[in-house]
């Protein structure tokens, strides 16, 4: 009996236990719905939110809908008459051949009828000649060729330039040469040399005899035959241009194509920083008194023939004297660094036949004659 009371007992406390269990589970399952009302009450409420924005700007947008913005056209968008294209009909080169005989069509030319739709007759072929003067402006002539004239005149410059730079060679290596050699090795580091009186270059008559068999070029170095050259095929160049042109729409040759034609004229590559130089600008200004720019068109200052070769002679010398003056008085601004490759030969560059360094016999970057 004693053992049937104690199950008894054990039996009513398991139950116990399993009703408090079971309350305790009802209990947190109403606190994990109580959570889960809670939640989705957030939920809704921001879901509420997140629409009421999206309302919002969809009511802006509809009502910037009604109103499409406004276009505004510059004044060069005005002028043009048709859209700009992106890929054009013919190629550069192409268009460079023929776009200078581009014409409007003529009754004579066996058309029946020809209607002009956007522009009268005479808007439209004013329109067409605009726009062919300005690609005379700024494109290059493929085909371009140097002239009979050019190359003899360019020979006969050559032939000049080798007679002179050997008649220097000559008188240093006479009497007289190495008599005014010693006299300026004689003169002592900071002595001063009594100022003398130079011969007046613009009376000279003959460049190759002063006087007493001197040439006006017995103290040229190296720097300034390059320069008496780059004066000349600068100065030869642009009158070239104009002769086998013969164009009045085309006033010269611009700067972005003044390489282009220097290597078809002169079959040679074209670098300014072979005289030190950044830019075709900078460079005019080493020869400014035989080329000069106006804009961006190669021109020159001189009235003179390319004939007269003896004149840029005169104007070498001139900047030589000038510049060692400047280099005397302690000015190192004054000194020229030019690069061995200047004094090239025409036919000397890429792609020319039989191209080297400088004439035959002469040292390298120069012609025969000269020594560094």
């Amino acid at each position: 009996e004693e053992k049937k009371e104690q199950e008894k007992t054990e039996g009513e406390e398991k139950k116990e236990e399993e009703k408090k269990e079971e309350e305790k589970k009802e209990e947190k399952m109403e606190v994990d719905e109580g959570a889960k009302e809670e939640k989705k009450e957030e939920n809704n409420e921001e879901e509420k939110k997140e629409e009421e924005k999206q309302d919002e700007p969809m009511e802006e947008e509809s009502e910037e809908e009604t109103e499409p913005p406004k276009v505004e056209l510059t004044d060069e968008e005005k002028k043009l008459c048709f859209a700009p294209k992106s890929v054009s009909d013919l190629s550069t080169k192409e268009m460079s051949k023929y776009f200078a005989s581009f014409s409007i069509p003529e009754k004579a030319e066996g058309f029946a009828e020809i209607k002009f739709e956007w522009q009268k007759d005479a808007a439209a072929k004013e329109y067409l000649r605009q726009k062919v003067l300005e690609k005379k402006r700024t494109c290059r002539i493929e085909n371009l060729a140097p002239s009979q004239w050019f190359n003899e005149t360019l020979k006969a410059f050559e032939e000049k330039l080798k007679e002179w730079q050997a008649k220097q060679v000559a008188f240093k290596g006479s009497e007289a040469g190495k008599a005014s050699a010693a006299k300026k090795a004689e003169k002592k580091e900071g002595e001063e040399e009594e100022p003398k009186e130079e011969r007046d270059i613009d009376s000279v008559e003959d460049v190759a005899d002063v006087g007493g068999g001197v040439p006006l070029f017995k103290d040229f170095g190296f720097e300034d035959w390059a320069l008496l050259q780059l004066r000349y095929e600068l100065f030869l160049l642009q009158a070239a241009y104009k002769k086998d042109v013969d164009d009045s729409d085309r006033p010269g040759i611009t700067d972005a194509h003044l390489g282009f034609y220097y290597n078809r004229y002169y079959r040679k590559n074209f670098s300014p920083k072979s005289y030190g130089a950044d830019t075709n600008q900078d460079l005019a200004k080493l020869v400014k008194d035989s080329i000069a720019w106006e804009g961006d068109v190669l021109t020159s200052p001189l009235t003179c023939e390319p004939t007269d070769t003896s004149f840029f002679v005169k104007a070498t010398e001139t900047n030589r004297r000038e510049r060692q003056r400047r280099l005397d008085a302690g000015d190192e601004t004054s000194r020229l660094k030019i690069a061995p490759d200047a004094m090239k030969k025409a036919g000397s560059g890429s792609g020319a036949k039989g191209g080297g360094s400088g004439a035959k016999g002469g040292k390298k970057g120069g012609g025969k004659g000269w020594k560094k």
